[in-house]
C-alpha cells in the first residue's frame, strides 16, 4: 500500500503520540473563547446578553454565527444583522451557545485545507452532520429527546481527532491524506490505523477530556463509530452515527453502507422512516449554503 510507513516508524509514532496526549502541557490549550463560553453553559443565571458579549469578542465566531442565521431556510435572510436578532430571532440561546463553542473549539486547530480530510472537506462534513444531528434529534421521543444545541455540537465536532492529528503532525497527517485519497473506497479509520496505529476517535477524546468539554460530547467523539455502544450517553454517539451513514448513502446514491446497525440504532432511538426522511429534506434546503459556512471556518 502506497504512502504506509514501516512498522517501526509506526510503533514508533504511535509511541509518541500517546505520550503528548497524555501530557495536558503538550495539548493545543483551549481557546479563551471556548473556555468562556464553557463557563457560560453551566452558569443556571447565564442570560442571552452575556452571550452575545462573549461571542462579539471574537469577529470570525460572530460572523459564523451570523451566516448560519441567514441560511435561507430559516427566513430571514440579511434581516439578521446582529447577534441579538440571530439569536433571539432564529437560534435560540441553546444552538446559539452550542454553536458558538463549537466553532471556537474548532478554530485554534490548524491542519491543511485540501484533500479528504482537509480543513475544507472537514467543515463541510462537520456542518453537515450537526445540521442532520439536531434534525435527528428534535424528531426523538419526547421522553428520549436531548438537547437540539449539544447534538448540534457533537455533530460539528465528532471528528475533531483529525484536526489534532494535523495540527500536531501535519507530515503524518498528509501521509494520510493522500491514503484516503488514494483508497477511497476504505474507510479512513481502517487507514488511520494501517498507517498511523492510532485513530481520531481516541485522538479526539483525549482532546475533550483535556478540554473538560461536556461527557455527551466525550461520548460522541469516542463512539461514533461503534452503534452498538450502549453506555452513558450512547445517544448523542448513535446520532452522530447516524448522520455519517446518511452522508454516506447520499455520496453512494443511495446505497445502505452498514446494513448490520442502521435499521437497528434507527429502531432503538425511536425514528421512523419519516423522520429520516424529514432531516434529509430539511439537509437539502440548506446542503448549497453548507460550503460557505465551511468556507467561513477555512478563511
Amino acid at each position: 500500500m502506497q504512502y504506509m510507513p514501516s512498522q517501526a516508524r509506526k510503533q514508533q509514532f504511535v509511541t509518541e503520540f500517546r505520550r503528548r496526549l497524555e501530557n495536558i502541557h503538550e495539548l493545543p490549550a483551549m481557546p479563551e473563547a471556548a473556555a468562556a463560553l464553557l463557563s457560560l453553559r453551566n452558569n443556571p443565571d447565564a442570560d442571552i446578553d452575556a452571550l452575545v458579549k462573549i461571542i462579539s469578542r471574537d469577529p470570525a465566531i460572530s460572523a459564523q454565527v451570523l451566516r448560519y442565521s441567514r441560511l435561507s431556510t430559516f427566513g430571514y435572510g440579511e434581516r439578521i444583522q446582529t447577534l441579538d436578532e440571530a439569536i433571539t430571532l432564529v437560534l435560540g440561546y441553546d444552538k446559539a451557545l452550542h454553536l458558538a463553542l463549537g466553532l471556537a473549539v474548532g478554530a485554534c486547530l490548524r491542519m491543511q485545507a485540501q484533500g479528504p480530510l482537509g480543513r475544507n472537506a472537514f467543515w463541510r462534513h462537520s456542518f453537515t452532520s450537526a445540521i442532520l444531528c439536531q434534525a435527528l434529534a428534535k424528531a426523538l421521543p419526547a421522553e428520549q429527546r436531548p438537547s437540539p444545541g449539544l447534538a448540534y455540537l457533537a455533530g460539528l465536532t465528532h471528528d475533531i481527532g483529525f484536526m489534532l492529528t494535523g495540527h500536531l503532525y501535519p507530515d503524518e497527517f498528509a501521509m494520510l491524506n493522500k491514503l484516503v485519497e488514494r483508497y477511497y473506497d476504505k474507510e479512513p479509520r481502517e487507514l488511520e490505523l494501517l498507517s498511523l496505529g492510532i485513530s481520531h476517535d481516541m485522538v479526539g477524546l483525549y482532546l475533550m477530556r483535556a478540554w473538560n468539554m461536556p461527557e455527551e460530547l466525550q461520548v460522541a467523539v469516542s463512539e461514533h463509530h461503534f452503534p452498538e455502544y450502549g453506555g452513558r450517553h450512547n445517544i448523542y454517539s448513535k446520532l452522530v452515527y447516524l448522520a455519517d451513514q446518511l452522508q454516506l448513502q447520499l455520496e453512494n446514491n443511495g446505497l445502505a453502507v452498514d446494513e448490520r446497525y442502521f435499521a437497528s440504532v434507527q429502531q432503538q432511538l425511536g425514528l421512523n422512516e419519516a423522520a429520516i426522511q424529514e432531516a434529509l429534506r430539511f439537509l437539502s434546503e440548506v446542503n448549497a449554503e453548507i460550503g460557505h459556512l465551511a468556507e467561513g471556518m477555512v478563511a
